[in-house]
């Protein structure tokens, strides 16, 4: 991302803004290597909060170790959330009752949180699931077969497309620090996306109970919804 901002600036000038993510000498933004699972965080209490739950005292299953599921981890344990086995490519990490590597996924836990690969739901293992609430922390974890199936057994599952947000939400913050060129704090960092990301929670929460739909279906309607009124209002309809 540097080497992005000082190509263009050699033809345009010095401008931070064009690109985020950058290192923090270069106009970056504190909390940026954090936001993603801090965002799944703030998105798993908007709902758990919805259900009358809160982090501390349930059970956590985190499949991925990367930067997002390593912050997850890190910020469920400091919330007094239990977390029962953590997964990565090299192998899994058992609890003392012995979970069984191979079938991790099926490991019963209130919440469990797929955090690396896409597809890592699918058909063959769904069914299988015992979490009460799958929060996706990765792009396109669970497969449409997987999605229909989990529904029908009550999991509610909270959509990547909202749960993962945290990060560009963060990369939009850094946008806007380098338009203001003023810094924030950390604290406000975190603040302002824990302010958005259960803003967006309850904006989702509410399309669901206009269309009488699940969350998935809420998140995909809300943006559609937006970018539509968005088409109409500069005059672009058909």
């Amino acid at each position: 991302m540097a080497w992005i901002l000082d190509e263009y600036s050699k033809f345009h000038g010095y401008s931070p803004a064009i690109v985020t993510g950058k290192p923090l000498d270069l106009g970056g933004s504190l909390g940026r290597e954090a936001s993603t699972g801090r965002g799944v965080v703030y998105a798993t209490e908007a709902l758990l909060g919805e259900h009358g739950k809160s982090i501390n005292g349930l059970t956590f299953v985190i499949k991925g170790f990367g930067n997002v599921g390593s912050w997850v981890a890190r910020l469920i344990h400091e919330k007094g959330g239990k977390i029962v086995a953590v997964s990565d490519v090299t192998g899994a990490i058992k609890n003392p009752n012995g979970i069984d590597i191979p079938a991790l996924l099926v490991h019963e836990c209130d919440v469990l949180v797929p955090c690396a690969l896409g597809g890592v739901l699918n058909r063959e293992n769904a069914r299988d699931v015992k979490a009460k609430f799958i929060i996706e922390a990765a792009n396109h974890p669970t497969d449409p077969e997987a999605d229909e199936i989990l529904s029908k057994k009550g999991v509610i599952v909270l959509p990547d497309m909202y749960a993962n947000a945290g990060g560009v939400t963060v990369s939009y913050f850094e946008w806007v620090q380098n338009m203001q060129a003023f810094m924030w704090n950390e604290e406000k960092v975190n603040e302002e996306l824990k302010k958005y990301m259960t803003k967006a929670f309850h904006s989702i929460k509410n399309m669901c109970r206009t269309h009488d739909c699940n969350l998935r279906m809420g998140a995909f309607t809300l943006g559609v919804s937006r970018v539509a009124r968005s088409t109409v209002l500069r005059g672009w309809e058909a």
